[in-house]
């Protein structure tokens, strides 16, 4: 617990430090006919989501190729959103609760946090998820039901660190729509990402993966009549990754390490106006590498939401509260 809280304080202070007000000159090169700015605006936004990690396994030495997936479902996520504050607010209700097929595909639990901090051209992404369940399709294997694996869990930690070259570029445009692109504008985005993995069953090992990987990007905005926007981007990423499996009944720990090739795809289609906006986004993040010469895994996270956004003007007892809360001390 006391781990849990530290992360969450830490998280919270770089929130804060982040999104406090950018230099003059970093304002002015956004703040032109490129790029629409609402920091002064609360936002609030109504996502439905499926986001799913998934792993595809090629082994030569059995001639089995076949995938291990959780039980999808759709996840509705309320947020709230002014300055660097955010809060978000999950619950499925039961009429949208599509997947009815827990008996075939078995039943998974599901959870994770993501949030994106900003200074200046830089971009930090911070990841975490945590899924259990897991079920590999009949027809991969060629038996008569789906194989269950309902004690299956990976925990997965990391991110990423980019640098965006062109400051007429948004990305806060494709992500949340906390800002808009008014003019089509693309960057190079060369980045470097960081993730750990835990993979545990109930069996007596447990696998624990670091993935690193840097390499170029380059994201595009493309805005149609002023209201529209189709955004897409691709980043290739090269580098390395370490596999250790420990044993809890006396086997000797096993190592693997490698080369490790990553790729993310990502297209968004948006609608703005002043006031109300939508989008439905899709991402694909692939890790690929080979834990021996005959075995090919592909971890992969997908993720697809529709959106739709208010924004209205924060009440100013808010907006002084949060731009200047010494006010708040003074009179009190």
């Amino acid at each position: 617990m006391k781990k849990h809280c530290f992360f969450f304080l830490l998280l919270f202070s770089a929130l804060s430090w982040c999104q406090n007000p950018k230099p003059d000159a970093v304002k002015d090169s956004l703040a032109n006919e490129y790029i629409q700015l609402y920091e002064d605006d609360i936002k609030t936004r109504l996502g439905f989501s499926n986001s799913f990690n998934s792993f595809h396994i090629k082994d030569k030495n059995s001639n089995l190729d076949f995938t291990l997936s959780p039980n999808q479902r759709v996840r509705t996520t309320f947020t709230f959103m002014y300055k660097f504050i955010e809060f978000d607010l999950g619950y499925t209700p039961e009429f949208i609760r599509f997947n009815k097929d827990n008996e075939s595909n078995g039943k998974t639990t599901f959870y994770n946090f993501s949030t994106r901090l900003y200074l200046g051209k830089w971009m930090q992404s911070i990841d975490y998820s945590k899924t259990k369940g897991f079920y590999v399709d009949k027809d991969d294997i060629g038996i008569d039901e789906n194989l269950l694996f309902s004690d299956f869990q990976v925990r997965k930690f990391g991110g990423s660190t980019s640098y965006i070259f062109n400051p007429n570029f948004s990305f806060r445009a494709v992500f949340l729509q906390s800002e808009w692109q008014k003019k089509s504008a693309g960057s190079f985005v060369p980045g470097i990402s960081y993730y750990f993995t835990r993979i545990k069953n109930n069996t007596p090992s447990e696998d624990n993966s670091i993935d690193i990987a840097a390499g170029p990007g380059y994201y595009y905005n493309w805005v149609i009549n002023k209201k529209f926007l189709i955004a897409a981007g691709a980043y290739g990423g090269v580098g390395y990754n370490n596999t250790k499996t420990t044993y809890t009944d006396g086997t000797a720990d096993e190592k693997v390490d490698g080369l490790s090739l990553q790729a993310q795809l990502s297209l968004n289609i948006g609608y703005n106006s002043e006031r109300f906006y939508t989008g439905v986004t899709s991402r694909l993040n692939t890790f690929y590498y080979k834990t021996d010469p005959r075995i090919h895994i592909q971890d992969q996270q997908q993720f697809f939401e529709f959106y739709i956004g208010y924004r209205f003007k924060a009440p100013e007892k808010i907006s002084n509260a949060v731009n200047n809360p010494q006010s708040i001390i003074k009179k009190k």
